[in-house]
């Protein structure tokens, strides 16, 4: 679901939400006097506008959610076949934000989506290694070999095309096109 910009946190510690209302409203003091910050903040407050959208949002999220399901179950068979490509695991209670296989591992990640996106099929590297972002390696030192399983998991990650109004027939097409990318040579 989208607001547009912004959006919500769910909490049950009392300090946490107090803190969270805090931050969110420049760091004002927890009885929200407007002239007292007491901690750093930021100015991440919904507009009547974007709550308005989600609102509205919220109305449609079971059936948004089901629609998500219903396109990675598409994928989950169609994909099946394809040999080592390892497909996210099934959970009933999953929030398909985004579906993302592994690809095997005498597959180069790079040149796969290179190959998708010449015949047409959008997909994206997913997740890198975060230890590895900049920040990390700049801040803490982090350096590539300090956690392989991590690194070779998100070397062979991409996120597939994945919106609810995808039909069964595009997620064939991803899978016929994936399955003809990866067939070796």
């Amino acid at each position: 679901m989208t607001t547009g910009e912004g959006g919500m946190v769910v909490c049950g510690d009392p300090a946490m939400k107090e803190r969270i209302d805090s931050e969110r409203n420049q760091g004002r003091a927890p009885n929200m006097d407007w002239l007292d910050h007491d901690r750093l903040g930021f100015n991440y407050r919904l507009s009547d506008i974007q709550s308005a959208i989600g609102i509205a949002q919220l109305e449609r999220l079971d059936g948004m959610l089901a629609d998500r399901a219903r396109v990675a179950g598409w994928y989950t068979e169609a994909l099946a076949g394809i040999e080592d490509l390892a497909l996210p695991a099934p959970n009933e209670g999953r929030s398909w934000f985004v579906y993302v296989v592994q690809l095997p591992r005498r597959v180069d990640r790079d040149m796969t989506i290179g190959a998708l996106r010449e015949r047409g099929i959008a997909s994206k590297p997913y997740l890198p290694a975060i230890h590895l972002m900049s920040f990390y390696r700049e801040r803490f030192g982090h350096r590539e070999g300090e956690f392989p399983v991590c690194e070779d998991v998100a070397a062979r990650s991409i996120a597939l095309p994945f919106f609810p109004q995808m039909t069964e027939a595009q997620a064939a097409a991803v899978a016929e096109t994936l399955a003809a990318v990866l067939e070796p040579a």
